[in-house]
């Protein structure tokens, strides 16, 4: 075992993994979390981090821990190439190319709720074959650590740092993309952006710094340039939107007097699909399997055939007649009752579903129903089912405060999907990510019991034990509308990274 190299917050060493006889390196952090939430809140980011080891473009993470001193660590592939640091300057050709495939690597762990929060050159490793690889997810949730400015500050890479970093405002994809976009200007300039080629800055200095234009490189084309400039906009408003706009730019551009990218400088680059709506004279073919992976862009996978229609028309035809005898056996019954005897009844059974319509979409943002919906039946959650599937990325939570998540067509690959919306409980004031995980009624509604429940179709075939509940406070778009007191228990396949198709409600 031997020192691969130092850093500001670590120690990287070079090891073998006896049982498999393979080379790693394990990288031991300087840092310590004595704290129990902030250790489990490690590992739960590494752990989804490790979602992404499959990815190209990712160094892959084996294992990870907290020594006995309170010391975090990783085991990551052994990248023999070093990191992109050691090479600079490089031609803006193959910066662009790198620039494509990391830029990947980021949308695919922006999509599954994972920040990166220090991309720079010495964090891109050249893999064993030759191609690169982003490295260091998961430790970079120690910036958050402490809790407080000076923690948060002293984690950056300030030549790297976004400028709203510097204001202590919590990242977000832009941070990353603003990050990455630096680098690559690095990579070509062999200096970082609005930076002096040697010498230290400031805080105060950094923060004027970031007032100034981005000066053109020699060699650069102009379309390049403005790539770069509108990834380093000052104002995240201003930047690329996402790391696979990003992307999409990069890869339209060809350094060398070709046509440069259709979108520089122009408007945010859409890269989530849109189901195209049928004819009405089409059948509407039936969603994707809950288990299947996300289509690839090219095509789309040939629909299935439902299960319900393989069952005998007969069998469907008595079913169906059972079902209004008892609708009418029921009412007659109902009827004869007083309505005062009605009321009681419903008041005496929580463990059936409520008979009142559901909240609507005022309160939710999104039509709901309480029919053959098993989180409705739990008394007091105020709780329903969205009539339509609702399918998200993945989310960023900053103490206990959701910062991004978006929706996405269930067609499309994703890591959460709602099996229950509710009212936030009357008694919780501030709904923060962990008190409504805490609160006994959010804990009924989002139950793993509810979530097995809810299951429908190819999803009942996913053993219970496969999935995980997570709640989902209120959303950036849900306070924007003033619903701030709505949360979802979202449901997720802990083995799989993303599935295409809806698992909880059938789309209407």
């Amino acid at each position: 075992m031997g020192v691969l190299g130092r850093g500001g917050f670590g120690v990287v060493y070079r090891a073998r993994h006896i049982t498999i006889d393979r080379e790693v390196a394990v990288k031991v952090d300087t840092r310590i979390i004595l704290d129990d939430r902030d250790q489990r809140r490690f590992l739960r980011e590494v752990r989804a981090a490790g979602r992404l080891s499959g990815h190209p473009h990712v160094v892959e993470i084996h294992d990870a821990g907290v020594l006995p001193d309170a010391r975090p660590y990783l085991v990551m592939e052994l990248c023999p190439g070093g990191s992109l640091a050691d090479r600079v300057p490089m031609p803006p050709g193959e910066v662009a190319e790198i620039g494509q495939r990391i830029a990947d690597a980021l949308a695919a762990a922006h999509d599954l709720g994972v920040l990166h929060r220090d991309i720079k050159p010495g964090n891109i490793l050249v893999k064993r074959y030759g191609t690169v690889g982003l490295a260091d997810f998961g430790l970079a949730a120690l910036v958050e650590a402490g809790r407080d400015s000076s923690v948060t500050l002293a984690a950056l890479t300030p030549a790297y740092a976004a400028p709203e970093a510097f204001h202590l405002h919590p990242p977000t994809p832009q941070s990353d993309v603003y990050a990455l976009t630096a680098t690559l200007y690095t990579l070509i300039a062999g200096f970082p952006p609005r930076f002096p080629r040697e010498g230290e800055l400031s805080v105060p200095e950094i923060v004027r710094r970031h007032d100034t234009p981005v000066l053109d490189l020699p060699g650069v084309s102009p379309e390049f340039m403005a790539i770069l400039r509108r990834g380093l906009a000052k104002d995240p408003a201003h930047r690329y939107p996402e790391a696979a706009a990003l992307r999409a730019d990069l890869s339209q551009l060809t350094v060398g007097g070709l046509a440069g990218p259709r979108h520089a400088v122009t408007s945010a680059v859409t890269t989530v699909a849109i189901p195209s709506t049928p004819a009405p004279s089409t059948p509407t073919p039936p969603p994707p399997s809950a288990l299947s992976a996300p289509p690839s862009s090219g095509s789309s996978p040939p629909p299935r055939k439902p299960s319900w229609r393989r069952r005998p028309a007969l069998l469907a035809a008595a079913a169906l007649a059972t079902v209004l005898v008892l609708l009418a056996v029921g009412w007659f019954v109902l009827d004869g009752l007083q309505p005062d005897q009605r009321a009681a009844d419903r008041s005496t059974s929580p463990t059936s579903a409520p008979t009142s319509s559901p909240p609507n979409a005022d309160v939710f943002g999104v039509r709901t129903t309480s029919e053959g919906c098993p989180a409705a039946r739990v008394k007091g959650g105020e709780a329903a089912c969205t009539r339509r599937a609702e399918c998200w990325s993945g989310m960023f939570v900053v103490q206990g405060e959701v910062q991004n998540i978006r929706t996405l067509p269930c067609e499309q690959g994703h890591p959460f999907e709602t099996f229950a919306i509710a009212v936030v409980p009357g008694d919780v004031a501030d709904p923060y990510q962990d008190v409504l995980e805490a609160h006994p009624v959010v804990k009924k509604v989002c139950a793993k019991e509810v979530l097995v429940a809810s299951r429908f179709g190819d999803a009942l075939e996913i053993a219970p034990e496969r999935w995980e509940v997570s709640v989902l406070p209120p959303t950036p778009g849900d306070r924007e509308q003033g619903r701030d007191n709505v949360y979802r228990c979202l449901g997720s396949i802990t083995d799989v990274n993303s599935v295409a198709g809806s698992a909880f409600r059938p789309r209407n």
